[in-house]
């Protein structure tokens, strides 16, 4: 079953850590590789939980650009869709489609 392209989309909000030296296809497209910090409290069945992890992270071509511009410990909130780091994996990354500083 396919579900449509609006239920995979994620906002979240963290710091930029271990942004890596972006890269480039072989036609030239940045790709910038980072992991997101996120902290926060949530309440589950109303008890507050603090949540901590480490996402992966991948932007490109112009997104790429501002995610390098930003930099690292930049608080940030991103939107973009979660998918497998690659065909082979089940490692999930989410493909950033647009940044702002917080």
């Amino acid at each position: 079953m396919r579900f449509p392209p609006n239920l995979n989309q994620v906002i979240i909000g963290g710091k930029i850590v271990d942004l890596n030296t972006p890269r480039y296809t072989p036609v030239g497209i940045m790709i910038a590789e980072f992991r997101l910090s996120h902290v926060s409290s949530q309440e589950e069945v109303g008890i507050q939980r603090k949540i901590e992890f480490e996402l992966a992270a991948i932007a490109m071509a112009d997104m790429a650009e501002k995610i390098v511009r930003m930099g690292p410990g930049s608080h940030v909130e991103l939107t973009g869709f979660m998918t497998k780091k690659n065909r082979l994996s089940n490692q999930l990354v989410l493909h950033v489609s647009d940044a702002r500083i917080i």
